[in-house]
Parts: structure tokens; C-alpha cells; sequence
């Protein structure tokens, strides 16, 4: 810190002087209660933009908590998206697979068995994609430090938590063609072709 005389404005001093006021007080009495003091020593003192210090540390990070938000806001229109995606590929290849599974169901396949084999090819896709996900994190999470506020590039729980969250909604957009694919009417399936 520099001090400097606040009528040496030429020095390239500000022309505005600031107090830092620490006290016992807090909440909204604070602010009333040093004006009055300051208004009893002299009542011509101008009190202006007086502020807690809480509400000048919200202000400056303001910016980016907006961009905290706005990432996780665009986070959970991907997380969305991936899962309307996903489900939809799923769905497809039920579809081409129908008379697949009309011929295991013709064979002895119950099913659960057939439920179990798309939730399979489900839980591969995530695992494929947790696993890209996680490679690919470590070295954009480096370029994200400077926007995240106290974080470490590796982070356990968010490397642990996000994957598992990403499983979860890939088997959740699994579980409708999984079922889709149990009802499937052997004879149907077998017409079909």
C-alpha cells in the first residue's frame, strides 16, 4: 500500500479517500451506526458507497459466478441432450435387432435375459465414454482453472461423482428400449423377417 496526502492529487493519488472499519457489529445496524459517529464530530462529512466488505467481495466475483453458472447451466443442456441421444441410439438398435431377440426368445431366452443384454450394451457405451470423459477432463480442466474459484485440476470427488452421475444417466436412458426390447413377440419378430 501506498499512503500519499489526499490533496496531492497530482502525484496520481486518487482524490477519494477510503476507511476500512473493523468492528463488533454486523448486519444492516453497522452501516447507520458509523455515520452517526462520523456525523458527530463533524456534520458536513459525507458518508458515500458505504459498504460491508462481504458485499464488495460478492461484487468482484460476480463475473464469475455468472460464468459458473452459465457453465453449468450449458453442463446440464449436454447432460440433457446426451441422454435424449443416447436413448435414441439405444432405441435404434432394439429396432434393428428385433428379430435378434425374436430368435432368442423363440430359442429360450427369457425377458430378463434380453432386458440384460441391452443394459449391457449400455453400461459398455458409458464405461467407454466415463473413460474418454475422464482423459479428456484432465487436460481441460487445466484450462479452466483461472474461471474456477479454489480448485484443484484434479479433483477426487468431481473425477469419482461425475462419472458415476454419467453411468446412471446412460442406464436410465438404457432402462425404456431395454424394456421395449423384453416385450418383443417371438412370432412377430420372426414374421417380420
Amino acid at each position: 500500500m501506498i499512503y500519499t496526502d489526499m490533496f496531492q492529487i497530482e502525484s496520481g493519488a486518487s482524490g477519494r479517500t477510503a476507511f476500512v472499519l473493523r468492528g463488533q457489529l454486523a448486519g444492516p445496524g453497522l452501516l447507520p451506526a458509523i455515520q452517526q459517529q462520523i456525523w458527530s464530530l463533524d456534520r458536513e462529512l459525507p458518508l458515500y458507497e458505504a459498504t460491508t466488505l462481504q458485499s464488495l467481495i460478492s461484487e468482484s466475483l460476480a463475473q464469475r459466478r455468472f460464468t459458473i453458472v452459465l457453465l453449468v447451466s450449458f453442463a446440464g443442456v449436454a447432460l440433457l441432450l446426451a441422454s435424449i441421444g443416447i436413448y435414441g441410439v439405444i432405441s435404434y438398435l432394439v429396432a434393428k435387432r428385433s428379430g435378434e431377440f425374436g430368435v432368442r426368445m423363440a430359442l429360450g431366452a427369457n425377458r430378463s435375459q434380453i432386458a440384460h443384454l441391452v443394459l449391457l450394451r449400455g453400461a459398455r457405451i458409458a464405461i467407454i465414454g466415463c473413460l474418454c470423459g475422464l482423459t479428456l477432463s484432465t487436460f481441460a480442466s487445466r484450462l479452466l482453472l483461472t474461471s474456477l474459484y479454489r480448485t484443484n485440476w484434479y479433483d477426487p470427488v468431481t473425477l469419482c461423482l461425475v462419472p458415476i452421475l454419467l453411468f446412471v444417466v446412460v442406464l436410465l436412458a438404457t432402462w425404456l428400449p431395454a424394456r421395449q426390447a423384453a416385450k418383443v413377440d417371438p412370432m412377430q419378430a420372426l414374421r417380420a423377417e
